[in-house]
């Protein structure tokens, strides 16, 4: 594999870890603040793990991504 390639790969390792990390803090922290009730919080934090289809990886990020773009109002109602 190239050294680009293995960069590029690196480095989208590190965005999806970064973006990864940002969401669980914030679920967590609607949890701890009573904006969302335990099995909501489950379901959010499971969500992205069952979008890992042919997407994989970039599926994630754009949920995360437009989660966290919603902020300080994040609006956490299912389907919403």
């Amino acid at each position: 594999m190239p050294i680009k390639a293995l960069n590029d790969r690196k480095k989208l390792s590190s965005d999806f870890n970064e973006a990864n990390d940002a969401f669980i803090d914030e679920v967590l922290s609607a949890f701890q603040a009573g904006r969302i009730p335990a099995d909501l919080a489950r379901a959010y934090l499971a969500h992205p793990v069952a979008m890992m289809h042919t997407d994989g990886a970039q599926a994630v990020a754009n949920y995360f991504e437009r989660m966290l773009a919603q902020r300080p109002n994040i609006d956490w109602t299912p389907g919403g």
